[in-house]
């Protein structure tokens, strides 16, 4: 009865999941290209990103969608264009770590392009309204992921220009981003404990590859502004995921979320990438055990057809609603 129940509740996927899936699966999708740890990241001072992005701007095979001037935009589902906050943070990084690497001025450009949209952008609060932008009807326009990804762009572009106004901006997105989320916020802290929400709307999803970007531009922030509330903030998140980790996985892989959605094989890399990276900053063992022990998952056949089969499944159960399609 329960699988004939599962049926019933079965939804075909649309044209436009159909499509998003296809690019994901043949490497065709800018969205999902290979991401793996920042190639010239420093612990110590304000450098390159701490995740490898530079094939969102010199990928092959992939292809952003830009504005006349330059700036990447992306299509809904209904065919629209929009500005999406998190795609322009994340060309802007890559342009920025393709600039450092090769001082190419096209890189450059591009990185001054995304940090001049954001800084435009950025509304009176310290934030981007990236829900709003995708049409969705939800109580917080907000998101850590964004907040902190466009906190990690800003910093670098006013450190590299020397620009105080950048750097403010980037120390307003970190502040908005851990207001408490009943304060329109992202935060959600009791007694010590700090998660930072990709997606506030759905408190406890605790979307894992959100919440460690937003880490990474908290860790930005108390390299640039030194404040002690935040170094204190940042440790509490930290302390949050390190006893959280173990509910991300399953045995065999890693979940996306705490709402038992299984990582695709293109998360399940990144949350490797993450997790090595965040050990290195943090000096923190723990996060590199997890990372080596879901590398292991990864190189095992029957765990990744397993893990593979397991989340087709979830999608076909439960496909969700393709917002951006490109």
């Amino acid at each position: 009865r329960m699988c004939d129940k599962g049926a019933r509740d079965m939804r075909l996927p649309s044209r436009s999941q159909w499509g998003k899936w296809i690019r994901m699966l043949t490497g065709r999708s800018i969205q999902h290209v290979k991401q793996g740890m920042g190639k010239v990241y420093s612990k110590e001072a304000l450098r390159g990103y701490y995740i490898d992005y530079t094939g969102k701007f010199i990928g092959k095979g992939q292809s952003h969608i830009f504005d006349d001037k330059g700036v990447p935009v992306n299509q809904l589902a209904d065919g629209s264009i929009i500005y999406f906050p998190t795609t322009i943070a994340q060309y802007g990084l890559a342009a920025y770590d393709v600039w450092l690497i090769t001082g190419r001025e096209d890189a450059y450009n591009a990185f001054t392009r995304c940090a001049q949209w954001l800084f435009a952008d950025q509304d009176e609060l310290g934030g981007w309204q990236l829900f709003r932008k995708l049409k969705l009807n939800v109580g917080c326009p907000y998101s850590a992921m964004t907040q902190g990804q466009g906190a990690s762009l800003l910093y670098r572009f006013g450190v590299a220009l020397g620009e105080d106004k950048y750097v403010q901006a980037a120390e307003s997105a970190i502040t908005l981003m851990l207001s408490p989320v009943e304060n329109g916020g992202t935060a959600v802290a009791c007694g010590g404990r700090l998660v930072l929400e990709e997606v506030p709307t759905k408190i406890g999803s605790q979307v894992l590859n959100g919440w460690i970007f937003a880490i990474f531009g908290l860790y930005d922030a108390v390299i640039v502004s030194r404040r002690q509330e935040w170094y204190v903030r940042l440790n509490e998140t930290l302390n949050t995921l390190e006893d959280e980790l173990v509910l991300y996985d399953s045995g065999y892989w890693s979940f996306y979320d705490r709402n038992g959605h299984l990582a695709s094989p293109m998360y399940h890399d990144l949350h490797i990438s993450l997790l090595k990276v965040l050990s290195e900053l943090s000096g923190r063992e723990s996060f590199l055990e997890v990372s080596e022990r879901w590398e292991e998952y990864r190189g095992n056949k029957f765990f990744y057809t397993r893990a593979f089969l397991t989340k087709a499944l979830q999608k076909l159960r439960d496909p969700g609603d393709v917002v951006i399609v490109r």
